[in-house]
């Protein structure tokens, strides 16, 4: 056992999922979920993602040692001036936005100096939305980014990197919240606007056609839209950056194909191919 109580707000795919595997592993005496609706709760309590459940986010954290945050970007700042006055002394509050700049600066700002703030982002989940997706095991081997900052506490920071650990993350990273905005621009947010860019170039005619390598490709332009809107909108200096590099590339491809240039084409396929292949 690591915790007395953790309170996890937003019983969704990411939220269930680590209420499930703090239950099955006995990381913390009690887990209280925290939703905005009576049907996410009921589900959560169903699935035995939660102990207990309520819709009263200040009566959730009162007397826990760790609080998660577990909604959308946009609402993450809202919710720890919500709870800020009701947070126990020396209590660890986290998120697992992915975005990190604006999130850290807004609760470094507004949690009590009795409690102590560090930002999460588990790389781990899918299109999929709801804690009916919720999965015990979705973090085993994943990587999770934790931000670090001048104001972080260190005892805060190595015991939320024990608990991470303790629900099977295989790689754990501590990276400033500017670093983590550029690293996930590149490799999460910028594909999810390209996929999203692929499915509406797509002629409807074309689409009745589309296969495996097309849905593989686009799977991610499923997701829900108003969490991708919130993190186009949070994190659009990097995603802007990243936007750049992918149009200089499309650029660069749409050139060569219309010179005809099979051997240079043939070579950005093949690195393409080997830096892919390194990812296996």
């Amino acid at each position: 056992m690591i915790f007395r109580k953790v309170a996890i707000i937003g019983v969704g795919l990411i939220g269930g999922s680590i209420g499930e595997a703090i239950k099955r592993r006995g990381l913390a005496d009690t887990v209280v979920g925290i939703g905005r609706r009576t049907s996410s709760i009921k589900e959560a309590l169903m699935r035995s993602a939660v102990d207990e459940g309520t819709l009263d986010l200040r009566k959730g954290v009162r007397g826990a040692d760790l609080v998660i945050i577990a909604t959308p970007v946009s609402l993450i700042p809202k919710i720890a001036k919500k709870i800020s006055g009701s947070l126990d002394e020396g209590c660890i509050i986290t998120d697992v936005g992915s975005t990190k700049s604006e999130i850290v600066r807004s609760l470094e700002r507004i949690v009590h100096k009795k409690a102590y703030f560090v930002g999460s982002h588990p790389l781990a989940g899918s299109e999929k939305r709801g804690v009916k997706f919720a999965q015990e095991g979705l973090f085993k081997g994943s990587i999770v980014i934790m931000t670090k900052t001048n104001k972080t506490k260190k005892s805060a920071l190595d015991k939320l990197n024990g608990f991470w650990k303790s629900l099977g993350v295989g790689r754990i990273v501590i990276k400033s919240p500017e670093e983590h905005d550029r690293i996930v621009a590149e490799i999460s947010h910028l594909p999810h606007i390209a996929a999203t860019a692929i499915v509406n170039t797509a002629s409807d005619r074309s689409l009745e056609f589309a296969s495996s390598g097309f849905k593989d490709t686009t799977r991610i332009a499923a997701s829900d839209p108003d969490i991708w809107r919130d993190i186009c909108v949070t994190n659009r200096k990097q995603i802007l950056k990243a936007l750049e590099r992918y149009e200089r590339n499309i650029v660069k491809l749409k050139k060569l194909i219309k010179n005809g240039s099979a051997a240079q084409l043939r070579k950005e396929f093949e690195r393409s191919k080997a830096r892919r292949e390194k990812l296996s």
